[in-house]
């Protein structure tokens, strides 16, 4: 693996061996992410990576790189076309770090309006609004906690980002939702693709 993973997950599992807390081990890992998206051996290696999403038919992959044994944390890549855009969608009940390593995209913020407290929320129809809009750029990361609503914009560039989760996700449902008619559509979310990242 490249030096600076390799780093990167000595450091987190010393995290996740001194934490129990989810909060604050993210807060701690998050300005891991951030040196290692600055590394100029995984920038170079990443020109390699393939490009395989289908978003407008509804495939989606992640690279990925490490599953730890023991702590269940992974290391994932999404690479994006220009003018590519996921679907507005959750992560379910998982924490994420997505740091951009190269490219720009414009990232949108939602939350439910619909949800009532010490009440279920419906798992059919969700209504949305829009909380937040802005352009990132590399080394940008975006902490996203369970259930927070969210989708990418890419410009006119390929993006590819370098994501950080408490667990691989591709083996239970995730939302995906109409931001127009709030229709939620249940989905197993990325393909997981086991990938060396080698120099």
């Amino acid at each position: 693996m490249i030096k600076a993973a390799e780093k990167f997950v000595s450091d987190v599992r010393a995290i996740y061996e001194r934490e129990d807390d989810m909060e604050t081990r993210f807060d701690q890992i998050r300005p891991l992410l951030q040196e290692l998206l600055k590394d100029e051996e995984l920038k170079e290696a990443s020109k390699a990576w393939p490009f395989r999403n289908e978003p407008e038919k509804g495939y989606i992959e992640n690279l990925l790189f490490y599953e730890d044994p023991d702590h269940k944390f992974v290391l994932n890549s999404l690479l994006k076309k220009p003018h590519e855009s996921t679907p507005v969608h959750d992560h379910a009940h998982t924490w994420t770090l997505y740091g951009v390593l190269r490219g720009t995209e414009t990232v949108i913020r939602f939350e439910r309006t619909d949800v009532v407290e010490n009440e279920t929320p419906s798992e059919d129809h969700a209504d949305l609004r829009k909380i937040s809009e802005h352009q990132v750029t590399p080394g940008y990361i975006d902490f996203v906690r369970p259930y927070d609503i969210h989708v990418e914009h890419t410009g006119e560039e390929p993006v590819v980002g370098v994501i950080f989760r408490d667990q691989r996700v591709g083996g239970f449902l995730q939302n995906y939702y109409d931001a127009d008619t709030g229709k939620i559509k249940k989905t197993k979310g990325p393909t997981q693709i086991p990938y060396d990242l080698e120099a």
